[in-house]
């Protein structure tokens, strides 16, 4: 109960949540992406043709839980403050300033951080283009590490989204319908990729896994809260220690928005856009500044 009454203390912080002054946006095609500086350069919101498929209603990014209740990352204290010791922005392989360029617009525009979550240090990278977004991230242990939980990542979509499709990492279907009734969790599997879909804007969102991650707890899955989200988690399995030294592999997922006129038609949309998906190149992401 002490839980559940924790989490709906987040949500109810969140409902209603605006952009603050100091956040930019990443400009690519039809996509606009707010990050915020406050939330330690983490989404703020995904825009699309539009339509804000992802909202500012909850934070995005990693989440570090080193024991029950104490969460690290984007806006989350409980358990200790995510550090960012820098941030480099680059649109079309021009070095620019978030604060100067508060609109950051081009073919190729990449935000890089890295930053401490208690004893782990990461790098993280989005990557907005045209034809999505990547987010790519990895760690390394500085001292020893306890997990109790690993949220790999994190996205806020739209309360309004109607239906939900998902691929399991073994090609199995997973499909059905928000009811906005009552909080609940689906999907809870390991997944290749999945998609939410909202019929009134004809729209879908797919989050695609070039690598299957394999989950712990609830796995890959959407927490839907009808006052607040449809809210993507991947919960990665992680050992419950680890030491100083360790290192993660690769979390990688594409994000695609994409148009279905109907929901008969969004499996078979979600399957095509997890194929574009798919041929995206993925640029490596270095240890550089992770190791002595």
């Amino acid at each position: 109960m002490g839980k559940i009454c924790f989490f709906m203390l987040c949500i109810l912080g969140f409902v209603g949540t605006v952009h603050a002054a100091g956040d930019y946006t990443l400009v690519s095609g039809d996509y606009r992406i707010c990050i915020s500086p406050k939330y330690k350069h983490t989404i703020r919101s995904i825009e699309w043709k539009g339509y804000m498929i992802g909202t500012a209603t909850g934070y995005y990014g990693a989440i570090v839980i080193p024991a029950p209740g104490k969460y690290i990352g984007a806006g989350h204290t409980e358990g200790g403050v995510e550090d960012v010791k820098s941030v480099i922005a680059v649109c079309d392989g021009r070095k620019v300033d978030p604060k100067a360029e508060k609109v950051i617009r081009g073919e190729r525009v990449i935000v890089e951080k890295i930053s401490v979550f208690d004893n782990l240090l990461f790098r993280v990278r989005l990557e907005l283009t045209p034809e999505g977004l990547i987010e790519t991230k990895r760690f390394v242990a500085q001292a020893d590490q306890k997990f109790q939980l690993f949220y790999a990542h994190i996205f806020c979509f739209d309360k309004k989204t109607t239906d939900y499709f998902a691929r399991t990492g073994r090609g199995g279907r997973i499909s059905g319908k928000f009811t906005g009734e009552r909080v609940a969790w689906h999907i809870n599997s390991n997944v290749k990729y999945v998609a939410q879909y909202n019929a009134e804007k004809k729209t879908g969102v797919l989050l695609y896994y070039p690598t299957v991650i394999e989950g712990a707890v609830r796995k890959a899955c959407i927490w839907e809260v009808p006052k607040a989200y449809h809210k993507f988690y991947m919960m990665a399995k992680v050992p419950g220690h680890v030491p100083a030294g360790w290192q993660s592999p690769v979390y990688t997922v594409i994000l695609r928005c994409f148009e279905s006129e109907n929901v008969e038609a969004f499996p078979a949309k979600t399957d095509a856009e997890a194929s574009a998906a798919a041929a995206m190149p993925v640029a490596p992401l270095p240890l550089d500044g992770l190791t002595g």
